[in-house]
């Protein structure tokens, strides 16, 4: 298991021990796909300041960081 994923669930008060019905698993899983909808969510913001701001799409600011911000989440 990804080790802040660990931590975090440790502190919102779950006890990580065992493998126990693959919850570790389960657990594991659902954080990537927080995750994942969090970068799609910040990516939506920059190309929503590009519009606001009427940025072309060759300027690199917030498009730029839209891209970034999914690039992420490949492996």
């Amino acid at each position: 298991m990804n080790e802040q994923i660990k931590k975090l669930a440790e502190q919102a008060g779950w006890d990580m021990g065992d493998e126990v019905d693959g919850f570790t698993t389960r657990l594991e899983k659902f954080a990537e796909l927080v995750r994942a909808d969090e970068r799609e969510a910040c990516a939506k913001l920059c190309e929503n300041i590009a519009e606001e701001f009427a940025y072309e799409p060759h300027d690199p600011d917030p498009m730029y960081c839209a891209e970034a911000i999914r690039k992420r989440g490949e492996k």
